[in-house]
């Protein structure tokens, strides 16, 4: 016991620890600690709620030395108090700035270490920070790890009831991580629970973890306790948490952690952000495994909630139906004996073109087990008639001879129609001033060359992203005015393309609940060749000095003026609708001298006759007596079109 072999090893690491030591010394005297931020966003608006501060160490090199390194060496040694509180006072001076540069602060979560408690006053040092820079305590979140409250939880249960009394908004991280219990958490009473995304990371326990994951998140919600998902660093990871009702989450999918300026880049933009807080969602989510009790279990009631499902084995090219229910039968509309002639090999029955398809959806609900994949695929009726099936599959076993799905289906011919047949960019999105989109058609996609994924990854699912910047305020502006019965239609605005162009579009909107809460249900429809034509003729109005007008036929004989362009807007004294209207009611012929007494459909006849294809000078006597003279000529017009005639107007004085 008295004799020890000695190890390099240990000496050198003992070493870089104590080298590490001196230099976080230096670098905090220095300003060489500062702090960046990772976003916390609400779902699914995907708007950022909060945000955690983390330390970063950067080095004389510019480069950052990792907080996996120093910081379980400042927890080793007691150091950890001092980092804590210089990132704390920075957070703080950091809110108190952005308020003073006229912006609302977002709450920003800051990390209490075990250690912490145990070396200073923990609420009264935040209390201080918060009266110095005199910034609300409901800006400043704190977050304790789940093993702090396990190993020492009296001293951590009372320093959580004086920093709630204070105002500040206590988080537990890491819960879940292996010291969880409802009773501590029923003492604690927290604000916020975080959990790890960890139990969905792992491939090979990923049906386990999902499992764990879904308990604890029942646990908590049964708590009346809001959640944050952190972690979470893929599409499936969030598709599944929000199948669960998790609202917040954090991660890498969403934002990694960011310098102050890049972060306050996004939060200038009043859509990105949500200043209403954490909010909870009562627990009257529905349990599937509810129904399993067998009091109120039965095959009728169960058959009718899940809709029309069905079991399918995949073994070498072919897909065989193996079960399937009542609802299912009668969503395919055959005969039974036609039916059971097609439960083998279904995939013989879909459109040639959506049978890879097919194959690619059961390929990625194996791969996802937890969400499943979801897909349309077309497939043929015995009659010839083409329909369109919209599935959700799930991975239910697999063994040497092939693998198992279960699968929901639903007929969505009439909105295939609507997606890929419709004129026009068919979609759906919230009401909020984001207009973040819930559907999406082929024909939008097409129209405006973009995937469902690039609209998400690069405007962040939001028509409004997409609008022209000139344009977006007026869209807003105009849906609040819809909403309010204040207006009845849209101008148009401008789309962007995936080629860099912008597009003009005409807005069919209108709200509807039929897909469940209030959206807007809208079809674009691509009308840039038109615009490109009106702004050309509103150009050629403001510079032209002469006045262009169609003289169009109404039917029964009936002429009537249409002004195209009025450059003679200032020197007549009339603007476009006044000078229309003066035309086309014979006014302004019986201004003309040696037309008083005629008729305005004779004089339009007569008149018209005599400047085709050549020239007439007409002297006007307007209201105000002055005398001008106009140099008229007219071109006869060939074509479809009511337009009889362009008649050009000149003035001479």
């Amino acid at each position: 016991t008295r004799i020890r072999i000695y190890d390099s090893a240990i000496h050198q690491q003992n070493s870089r620890e104590y080298r590490i030591l001196y230099a976080f010394r230096t670098a905090l005297e220095r300003g060489n600690i500062v702090f960046w931020l990772q976003p916390q966003c609400s779902m699914p608006e995907r708007r950022i709620v909060g945000a955690e501060a983390l330390a970063r160490w950067q080095m004389d090199d510019g480069n950052f030395l990792s907080p996996a390194v120093f910081i379980p060496i400042l927890e080793k040694y007691g150091a950890v108090t001092a980092l804590d509180k210089s990132i704390w006072e920075s957070v703080c001076r950091w809110i108190r700035s952005w308020i003073d540069r006229g912006y609302t602060p977002l709450p920003i979560s800051v990390n209490i270490s075990r250690i912490d408690f145990f070396t200073i006053d923990v609420p009264a040092v935040l209390g201080k920070l918060i009266s110095r820079y005199e910034i609300p305590p409901r800006y400043l979140k704190v977050e304790i790890t789940e093993s702090a409250y396990a190993r020492d939880s009296e001293i951590i249960r009372e320093n959580v009831g004086r920093l709630r009394e204070m105002g500040f908004m206590v988080l537990m991280d890491d819960f879940g991580s292996g010291y969880s219990s409802l009773n501590m958490l029923k003492d604690l009473n927290l604000d916020v629970i975080k959990l790890d995304a960890q139990f969905l990371h792992l491939e090979s326990q990923r049906e386990k973890g999902a499992s764990i994951l879904e308990s604890v998140v029942h646990m908590t919600r049964n708590l009346g306790t809001p959640i944050i998902v952190e972690g979470v660093e893929t599409a499936q990871q969030l598709a599944y948490l929000t199948d669960l009702g998790c609202r917040y989450v954090q991660g890498f999918y969403f934002y990694r952690p960011m310098p102050l300026a890049e972060f306050e880049k996004i939060i200038r933009e009043e859509d990105n952000i949500d200043t209403q807080g954490f909010l909870f969602k009562a627990n009257q989510q529905l349990r599937v495994r509810e129904f399993m009790d067998e009091n109120i279990y039965s095959d009728a009631m169960l058959n009718n909630i899940l809709g029309p499902v069905a079991f399918y084995y995949w073994h070498g090219e072919d897909v065989d139906i193996v079960r399937y229910n009542e609802q299912f039968f009668e969503l395919v509309g055959i005969d039974l004996a036609a039916f059971h002639q097609r439960l083998k090999s279904i995939q013989t029955y879909i459109h040639p073109d959506d049978k890879q398809k097919f194959y690619d959806i059961l390929r990625e609900a194996k791969e996802n087990p937890i969400v499943g994949a979801k897909g349309v695929v077309r497939t043929y009726r015995p009659n010839g008639v083409l329909v369109a099936l919209a599935l959700h599959v799930y991975l239910s076993g697999e063994d040497e001879t092939g693998t198992r799905y279960y699968a929901s289906a639903h007929d969505v011919t009439d909105l295939e129609f609507v997606s890929s047949e419709l004129p026009g960019g068919y979609y759906r999105c919230t009401m909020d001033d984001g207009l973040h989109f819930l559907f999406l058609s082929e024909s939008f996609l097409k129209m405006t060359g973009f995937t469902e994924e690039e609209i998400r990854g690069r405007f962040d699912n939001s028509l409004v992203r997409m609008i022209h910047p000139r344009d977006a305020e007026n869209v807003r502006q105009e849906c609040r005015a819809y909403i309010r019965r204040e207006i009845r239609g849209f101008h148009p605005y401008r789309v962007l393309k995936r080629d860099g162009n912008y597009m003009y579009v005409a807005d069919q909107s209108r709200l509807t609940d039929h897909y469940g809460p209030t959206c807007w249900e809208s079809i674009l429809i691509d009308i840039s060749e038109v615009m490109h034509k009106r702004n050309q003729i509103q150009v050629l109005s403001k510079y032209m000095s002469d006045s262009i007008l169609f003289l169009c036929d109404e039917g029964d004989g009936m002429l009537k003026y249409e002004v195209a362009i009025h450059g003679l807007r200032n020197r007549l004294g009339f603007d476009e609708e006044e000078f229309e209207n003066l035309l086309n009611s014979g006014t302004f012929c019986h201004w003309i001298d040696g037309c008083r007494d005629i008729s305005h459909q004779e004089y339009t006849r007569q008149f018209i006759s005599t400047i085709l294809e050549t020239q007439r000078i007409l002297k006007v006597t307007l209201p105000d007596g002055r005398r001008v003279r106009l140099l008229a000529w007219a071109d006869r017009v060939d074509n479809d079109s009511s337009i009889q005639c362009i008649v050009h107007l000149r003035m001479l004085d």
